[in-house]
Parts: C-alpha cells; sequence; structure tokens
C-alpha cells in the first residue's frame, strides 16, 4: 500500500519551525542598543591616561580647491583639562603671512532697514583656518559617565554591574514583597521612569579597521544641538568606541563630523575628525576640513604658553560637557 503523500509537506512544515525557531534564538543573542551603548560609556570611564601628554594637531582644509595645513604643538594637563597650545603654526613660523584680501558688505536698505547683507570680495587667507586648536585627544563627546570605580570589577562582578547601573539611572531596586501602609493598603509594585536622552537602534556590525563592531544608530529626544551624537561603532569584544558621528563640532557649524579612534599602550584617544560637508567660518568656506592628533606621547609638566594674544573667537575648542548625556 502507497503511503499518503503527506509526509515531505509535514516534514517541510517541521524543518520551517525548526529554522524559525533558531531564526529566534539567533535573534535573541543580538545585544540590545541601550545596553551597548551603556558597556561602551563605562569603558571611556576605565580609560587611564599619563598625567600629561604632548602632541601636535594636524589641520587641514580645501579651500576653492586649494589644499592647506596648519600644525599646532600642544600640551595637556589630563587631570585639570588645562590645555597649552603654541597659537603660532609650523607654517606660520616658516612664512609669516602677509595680510591681503578684503571683503565688501552690500546692505540695501528699505526704510531704514537692512534687507539683506552680501558680502563680496575675497578676504584673503585666514591665518588659523579653523582657529587656535585648543582640542584634547582624550574627548569623549559626552560619552564618559563621571562614574568611579574599577570597570573590570563591576566587569567581573554582575550584580555589582547592576547596582552601579540603578545607581546611575536613580533606579530603585523592586521591593522584595508587599510592605503594608497606612490605611491597610499595600505596595504591589514601584514603578520609576526617567526620560531618555537618546533613541538608540542597534542597526547590525561593521568591520572598522579590522574590529568587528556594533553599529548604532542615535537619535536625540531633546536638546539636539547638545546631545550631538548620531552614530556610534563599538567594538563587540572589548566596548571600545572606534568611531562615532557627531552633529556638529568645535566650529560651530552644523557639519557632520566623522571621528575616529586609536589605541595607544592600551587607552583610547582621537585620531581624527573630518567633516563630512563643507564648513564655513567667518567669511571662509572650506570643501574639506579635518583635524588630526599626531605624535601623542607622555609629556613632563607643561610649560605655560606665554607672549601671544588669542581673541575668544579664535579659540577652536570642544563644546563643554554639562551633563545630560545618558541615553
Amino acid at each position: 500500500m502507497d503511503m499518503p503523500r503527506v509526509l515531505p509537506a509535514a516534514a517541510s512544515l517541521l524543518l520551517a519551525f525548526a529554522a524559525s525557531a533558531a531564526g529566534a534564538g539567533a535573534a535573541a543573542t543580538v545585544p540590545d542598543g541601550y545596553g551597548i551603548y551603556d558597556r561602551a560609556r563605562h569603558v571611556w570611564d576605565a580609560q587611564r591616561y599619563p598625567d600629561f601628554l604632548s602632541y601636535t594637531i594636524a589641520v587641514q582644509v580645501s579651500e576653492r580647491g586649494v589644499e592647506k595645513s596648519r600644525h599646532y604643538h600642544v600640551t595637556f594637563d589630563v587631570h585639570n583639562r588645562a590645555i597649552d597650545v603654541n597659537p603660532v603654526s609650523d607654517e606660520e613660523l616658516a612664512a609669516p603671512p602677509t595680510p591681503t584680501g578684503m571683503v565688501i558688505h552690500l546692505q540695501p536698505k528699505r526704510q531704514g532697514h537692512v534687507l539683506v547683507d552680501k558680502k563680496v570680495g575675497n578676504p584673503g587667507d585666514a591665518v588659523d583656518y579653523l582657529g587656535v586648536p585648543k582640542l584634547s585627544p582624550t574627548y569623549a563627546f559626552g560619552l564618559d559617565t563621571g562614574a568611579s570605580g574599577d570597570e573590570n570589577a563591576a566587569q567581573q562582578d554582575p550584580n555589582a554591574l547592576v547596582a552601579e547601573i540603578r545607581k546611575e539611572f536613580n533606579d530603585p531596586a523592586p521591593p522584595q514583597t508587599a510592605q503594608n501602609q497606612p490605611g491597610g493598603l499595600k505596595t504591589i509594585a514601584v514603578v520609576s521612569s526617567r526620560t531618555r536622552a537618546y533613541t538608540i537602534e542597534n542597526a547590525g556590525t561593521e568591520t572598522i579597521d579590522g574590529h568587528d563592531c556594533w553599529h548604532l544608530l542615535l537619535s536625540p529626544n531633546h536638546d539636539p544641538q547638545r546631545l550631538r551624537l548620531r552614530e556610534l561603532w563599538v567594538d563587540r569584544q572589548t566596548g571600545q568606541t572606534r568611531q562615532l558621528l557627531s552633529a556638529g563640532n568645535f566650529t560651530g557649524s552644523v557639519a557632520p563630523w566623522l571621528v575616529d579612534f586609536t589605541e595607544i599602550a592600551g587607552a583610547m584617544y582621537i585620531s581624527s575628525e573630518t567633516a563630512m560637508t563643507p564648513v564655513g567660518v567667518g567669511d571662509h568656506r572650506y570643501e574639506k576640513a579635518s583635524v588630526a592628533f599626531e605624535t601623542i606621547a607622555p609629556a613632563a609638566r607643561p610649560a605655560h604658553a606665554t607672549n601671544f594674544f588669542a581673541t575668544k573667537e579664535a579659540i577652536m575648542s570642544e563644546p563643554g560637557q554639562d551633563g545630560g548625556n545618558q541615553p
């Protein structure tokens, strides 16, 4: 007797179910974007740097198709976050600039009010293309939590890590049992809430400089000018930030900047920051702009730079961190 031809269909259904279950199991192993972000922040807190650093900041721009560069020498007091930069670049020392160029403002008016401010002419070369770079290669872009303690110990003890996260997020542990309240009422649950600074999505994995990384997409839920992170690439093995995309940076422009990191003597440093769109600084518009940190090394206590004058507008500094960088 021939068997009914239902076994192949049943087998196919069983295989499909098994594949679906396997896929669900694989999906369950993909970590949540918030957990990856939190791990990256704690890894930033675990970074240890020398007391003093010396390095060279290379500023590269392209203006009207002409490539230009400036190199500045910097010393940095890591603990006090005091940056001493020689405002005279190597290029200025080799060939002192001669001011040239002129910009004329055309301001048509109607009833005494300026309708438009039209700039014509050539402003000439800027002495410092993006400003005197008062920058640090250890800047964390709001990723550091400011927490103290041994990160390795927290990683080894899950309970300690949970307690640390609860403390950081002001999230009290749920009560073990219901408690009696005045009037005979019982507390059956405690609900706490907070507003996340970012909505975070895990977009999968990408390879950055040979490192397998989680790719996170971040959208600020408020204050986008201060909460500037838009994308993060976090090393799957170490939790170190290998690359990030920031909305705006030290120039005050709205251009997104791609930031790359490098590891030196076990610690992470910024290696370069590159504008992804043209950058306007004063009367100048640069089709390309980048900043690189070169020859980073431990240094003796820095001697403060003297005998120079730089206005506030001439300083290219990092945006201040005033908290509120939680996801």
